[in-house]
């Protein structure tokens, strides 16, 4: 999961449990795969009639205004929409370009393929986000009524069936990646799959230790730490001053004169909120 539908009617933000999983405006669900590598079908959430389809745009992270303006008036891009009957749809949007298995008119079954979870249209990361219309009208699958007098705080007559209630539990945050690589890494590399996912030798010009969270908050503590023999240690620490959809940090240490000792290097997170350990991930590896 990345973002849930924005509950907040003013402009500041706040998700169907009252946290910060969303930006003003959305009217959706996003759910996430790892990164442009990563597959993952979409399928659809319950029986009826395709009322239309788009494919053919490309696949394309928007990371610039340009990028944004380009797909103006298509942000859905690649997509299929179904009519449940008795004014109930359901849109899916920013499939990958060229899996669209469906036409419009096609009756299919709940849980039919309809295609592959993509990058097109006005998406940041590869997902597909899921849009939930009665008679027109948004509806936020995990909270369709407000019996209590509030927008939010749990969920309240969700439209999810128990098992997929399970697999969509809420996350105050998540980790996507951990890993070592040979240099500094960027995190529009890691969304893009660009990093070669080999393992650490001994010729590595140096040895880096990354982590790459999602839904992060502010005031969260991260430390990242590497450590390995004879004493080769390496640690990066922040504190975020603001909420993070994604966050990436990284420490590492160059390759010694005399080369990379052989024994176990460990590279270790540590996510601190409010006081107490959130998150943590080892990762170990043995030079020869």
């Amino acid at each position: 999961m990345q973002n849930y539908a924005d509950r907040d009617p003013s402009p500041k933000a706040a998700d169907y449990a009252c946290g910060g999983e969303t930006y003003d405006g959305h009217d959706g669900t996003d759910i996430r795969i790892r990164d442009t590598a990563s597959r993952a079908d979409v399928i659809a959430a319950a029986a009826g009639v395709v009322k239309a389809v788009r494919d053919g745009m490309a696949d394309r992270l928007v990371s610039t205004p340009a990028d944004s303006e380009a797909v103006k008036s298509r942000e859905c891009g690649n997509g299929a929409v179904i009519d449940h009957g008795d004014g109930w749809q359901t849109q899916y949007c920013h499939m990958r370009q060229g899996s669209i298995a469906v036409r419009a008119g096609d009756r299919v079954a709940a849980g039919a393929k309809l295609g592959a979870v993509g990058y097109s249209g006005l998406a940041a990361f590869p997902h597909v986000h899921l849009s939930v219309r009665k008679d027109g009208k948004s509806l936020d699958p995990f909270r369709t009524a407000d019996a209590d007098g509030k927008s939010c705080g749990a969920m309240a007559a969700p439209l999810w069936s128990p098992a997929a209630r399970a697999v969509l539990a809420y996350q105050r945050g998540a980790l996507l990646d951990a890993g070592f690589t040979p240099q500094p890494v960027a995190m529009a590399d890691l969304g893009a799959a660009n990093i070669e996912r080999v393992a650490p030798s001994s010729s590595w010009p140096a040895l880096v230790f990354h982590v790459w969270a999602i839904n992060l908050e502010a005031g969260d503590a991260l430390t990242v730490t590497l450590d390995g023999p004879d004493g080769i240690t390496a640690q990066n620490s922040v504190t975020l001053d603001r909420n993070k959809a994604e966050y990436m940090l990284f420490a590492g240490r160059k390759r010694p004169v005399g080369g990379w000792p052989s024994g176990l290097y460990r590279g270790r997170l540590s996510l601190v909120r409010d006081g107490s350990e959130f998150l943590s991930r080892s990762v170990d590896v043995q030079l020869p």
